[in-house]
């Protein structure tokens, strides 16, 4: 009867063993999984920084483009209407200075543009500035986020 006592006492230690076994991996994996968990905690709080960051900068070179545009249309609006005349400095012997202009010489002369043709200027400078804004936009982009790491 002792015999089946301790036979019995012996399956039971392996059986409290094994089951310490598998408590002991079950924890291995526990902690496995919440360093994983954790990891991916820190890198979702980061693309939300990362897309809160982003989208203020677009906020930002947003507005300044809208102002931008609105200065270049109300610009264009009166170079069209007549209300702003467009010259360029001039070098003709035909082309006379202003009356009322004392002190200056020939090479000051300044001739007035056709309103069309300022017109077609302001349009390929306002472009030019649009060109200039989307890069100074992109060197942004690029020195706060891609350069960031480095």
């Amino acid at each position: 009867m002792i015999r089946y006592l301790i036979a019995a006492l012996v399956a039971c230690l392996f059986l409290i063993y094994g089951g310490w076994q598998r408590i002991q991996a079950q924890a291995v994996a526990l902690d496995a999984a919440t360093a994983r968990n954790t990891q991916l905690e820190a890198a979702a709080a980061s693309r939300r920084n990362t897309q809160r960051l982003l989208a203020q900068l677009d906020t930002e070179h947003t507005q300044e483009r809208e102002r931008a545009n609105q200065t270049n249309a109300g610009l264009l609006a009166a170079v069209a209407a007549g209300e702003r005349r467009l010259s360029v400095p001039a070098r003709c012997p035909s082309v006379r200075t202003a009356a009322g202009a004392t002190g200056l010489d020939a090479a000051e002369a300044r001739a007035e543009l056709n309103p069309a043709a300022a017109e077609r200027i302001v349009r390929i400078a306002n472009d030019g500035d649009d060109a200039v804004r989307a890069l100074a936009g992109l060197q942004d982009y690029v020195s706060r986020f891609c350069l960031k790491g480095n």
